[in-house]
């Protein structure tokens, strides 16, 4: 089975308008209640596990907030979570 590369399909306009879905506030990263509102807006009750697992793992640099660079490495797949990113704090 061929597997779907996402690279092919989102250019950075793409992106950037995916991740204004989730920055509801507009304040350029998203934050749990971002989420939270987002995931409400499409229907979906998010609760507190998986807001800590989605965290834990694209809050890259772990200062409480995911930016476009970590947002961008979702769907990219080229985050190195020991390199510089990692050590940014904002």
């Amino acid at each position: 089975m061929a597997t779907l590369d996402v690279k092919q399909f989102l250019d950075d306009n793409m992106l950037q308008a995916l991740f204004n879905q989730f920055d509801t506030d507009s304040s350029g990263e998203i934050t749990k209640d971002n989420i939270i509102t987002a995931m409400n807006k499409i229907g979906h009750q998010i609760n507190q596990s998986e807001l800590d697992l989605i965290m834990q793992e694209h809050d890259i640099a772990k200062n409480g907030v995911i930016t476009y660079q970590e947002f961008k490495y979702i769907f990219m797949d080229i985050a190195d979570k020991d390199g510089p990113l990692s050590q940014t704090k904002n």
